[in-house]
């Protein structure tokens, strides 16, 4: 009897449970026939209004700034309304013939800070695009070149170069601030006596007063020194002015280049097409004369490099100095430190073990006393223009 009496009591712990859980899912709309909106008996969900869409214009092409926009370049799309933004162009025709501000992607939506009317607008404000590429503690400055001085014109717009330079010292008298020797000149008496590279003599009155004008008017005449050879005592004048003496350096080692040749911007020359219905300006192709080949571009006669401040200070004096600024190119990722040693006479003497050739009884011919550089190696720094009054 015990045992059928806990029978008796699970069946009806069981019930008990099964009408809890048809209760329940009926109540939250778990079972069909519940009144919680299920997919028999409940409402239809209310559909969304539509949304409304505005057709607003993309750059279909990448575009660099002062580019002139064309109907080619663009396209509509659709953006739900509220999303648009008021700037944004509606109308593809707003946009043709127009340039791009900056530089613009693919795919953007067009607005009207992205063009402007001309190219005189590209720069209101803004700055050059030059200045946009200098880093901030850098100055660009500009330097003559020839196909000697600029690795053959290989250098391109981010290249890295260096900067040599070769300068010829020559003695000064320090106070007079001019190249040595001096003249001489010695009072006897109520006479001169002066010392030139010509000899010497004792003028006195108008004589002397021509004669020191016309060694004033030739320029350097040096004086010479008293030597003796043997019993002999003797006058020596320098058979030439002082010859200057030479010393090579890498003075600047890491310059970027910003421009190789002027920033001016020439614009080609575009034939316009012609109206409908309008003949041709150009006869047609089997009656047109052939034409000569284009010339081709003329070598740049100008580098621009950004360099630091003082860099850009000593360029400034070594061209004020009319001295060679020679470029070398170094390679795209060199990123070392550069050092070099000066170079003189006497460093090529014992760096490279060069000998000085003996004083020998015969010779070749013919005579060689230079050696010539070609004509289209030469190399002169642009005149200095003269004032006009």
């Amino acid at each position: 009897m015990r045992r059928v009496g806990r029978l008796i009591l699970f069946l009806a712990v069981f019930i008990l449970l099964a009408v809890l859980c048809v209760v329940g899912g009926m109540r939250f709309g778990l079972l069909p026939g519940a009144g919680g909106g299920g997919a028999a008996g409940g409402p239809a969900p209310e559909e969304a209004p539509p949304v409304p869409m505005v057709e607003v214009v993309i750059l279909a092409q990448p575009a660099k700034r002062g580019q002139r926009i064309t109907e080619d370049m663009l396209a509509l799309v659709e953006v739900p309304e509220d999303a648009k933004v008021p700037t944004m162009l509606e109308n593809i025709e707003d946009a043709v013939g127009k340039l791009a501000a900056r530089d613009l992607p693919q795919g953007i939506f067009l607005t009207q800070g992205d063009l402007v009317e001309s190219a005189a607008a590209l720069f209101e404000g803004a700055g050059s695009i030059a200045a946009a590429q200098i880093p901030p503690g850098y100055v660009a400055i500009s330097i003559p070149i020839s196909r000697l001085t600029s690795v053959s014109y290989a250098i391109q717009p981010g290249d890295r170069v260096g900067i040599l330079v070769s300068l010829p010292f020559v003695d000064l008298d320090q106070d007079f601030q001019t190249v040595l020797p001096n003249m001489s000149a010695g009072i006897i008496g109520n006479a001169v006596w002066v010392g030139t590279a010509e000899g010497a003599g004792v003028m006195s009155g108008e004589t002397l007063q021509t004669f020191v004008q016309q060694v004033t008017s030739a320029g350097n005449n040096p004086v010479g020194r008293s030597e003796t050879e043997g019993e002999f005592n003797l006058y020596a004048v320098p058979a030439e002015p002082q010859r200057p003496r030479l010393v090579t350096q890498l003075i600047i080692p890491d310059a970027r280049v910003l421009h190789v040749g002027d920033f001016l911007e020439r614009q080609p020359q575009v034939t316009p097409e012609p109206a409908e219905g309008e003949q041709p300006a150009n006869p047609p192709a089997e009656e047109q004369q052939p034409q000569p080949a284009a010339n081709p571009p003329a070598a740049p006669d100008v580098v621009t490099l950004i360099v630091t401040p003082q860099d850009a200070v000593t360029i400034k004096y070594l061209l004020d100095r009319q001295m060679v600024l020679t470029l070398v190119l170094r390679g795209a990722d060199d990123t070392a430190t550069l050092e070099t040693e000066a170079v003189t006479l006497t460093y090529l003497l014992d760096e490279y073990r060069l000998v000085i050739p003996a004083k020998e009884p015969f010779d070749v011919m013919p005579r060689v006393d230079t050696v010539a550089w070609p004509d289209e190696f030469h190399y002169a720094p642009p005149p200095t223009p003269t004032p006009q009054p």
